[in-house]
């Protein structure tokens, strides 16, 4: 018959698994030291390559992106603050501030005719247009982190996606999965009625015309209603990048 595991012999486990865990515990640190000292070399090299190319990163859009991935790669932030060391270096503190400003210009001086929503393709031409002469490119990639940093101001400012257009908003105000859905219709002419809804969802008329209503009161949608029996509600944000840009040329 055997005998059952003493007092002593419990002890004795219990110390072998706390030696275990101690000696994991230290392993462990060491990687992580030795893992902080591969990421600080990774820091001041990555430092050293951006003073030695700041001026191709600031005149390059493609090799800014590039840069700044490789900034996120290894845990630096550059727009983290306009006074930080890699933003002076990058030279993208004052850029996406006056990036900015800019898009709030354009998104302002055309919200009574978009409703403050604009393709984002558009808004680029907009920006390279009011831009000086000389100024650095701008990709698509500059617009997005732009608009992050315009957050704070809490103005609504985001990206969205009807379909596979991108778009900007510029409004505060949070569009309902209705108005998303209705808007993807408009894709790709700009334009829809209310029996093109009726048969792509199979919507009741009182979902359809409050829908609408509350889009046509935002100036998201214009209505033309030479049809009284069917009129046409149009995007106006997607109608003016199908006519290339030139709906409207403020901004």
């Amino acid at each position: 018959m055997r005998r059952a595991v003493g007092i002593g012999g419990l002890r004795r486990k219990e110390a072998e698994r706390q030696a275990l865990s101690r000696k994991g515990n230290e392993l462990a640190q060491r990687e992580i030291e030795k893992l902080q000292e591969q990421i600080s070399l990774m820091k001041d090299n990555l430092e050293d390559f951006v003073r030695e190319h700041q001026k191709d990163i600031r005149n390059n859009p493609v090799f800014r992106v590039q840069v700044q991935r490789m900034c996120q790669l290894i845990g630096v932030d550059p727009l983290a603050s306009r006074k930080g060391y890699m933003a002076e270096l990058l030279g993208v503190g004052d850029f996406y501030c006056e990036l900015g400003i800019q898009i709030i210009d354009i998104c302002v001086a055309t919200r009574s005719m978009n409703g403050g929503l604009m393709d984002l393709d558009e808004l680029r031409q907009r920006l390279i247009r009011k831009r000086l002469k000389g100024s650095e490119p701008v990709v698509e990639d500059d617009i997005r982190r732009a608009i992050n940093q315009l957050k704070p101001l809490r103005g609504g400012y985001r990206i969205v996606t009807f379909g596979k257009r991108k778009m900007v908003q510029s409004v505060a105000r949070e569009m309902n999965p209705d108005q998303s859905t209705m808007l993807t219709l408009a894709e790709y002419t700009s334009k829809f009625n209310i029996e093109d809804v009726r048969v792509a969802f199979g919507w009741d008329e009182d979902r359809i015309h409050s829908c609408i209503d509350d889009m046509l009161r935002s100036g998201i949608i214009w209505i033309d209603s030479h049809n009284d029996a069917h009129p046409e509600y149009w995007v106006p944000a997607f109608f003016s990048q199908l006519s290339g840009g030139s709906f409207g040329n403020r901004g």
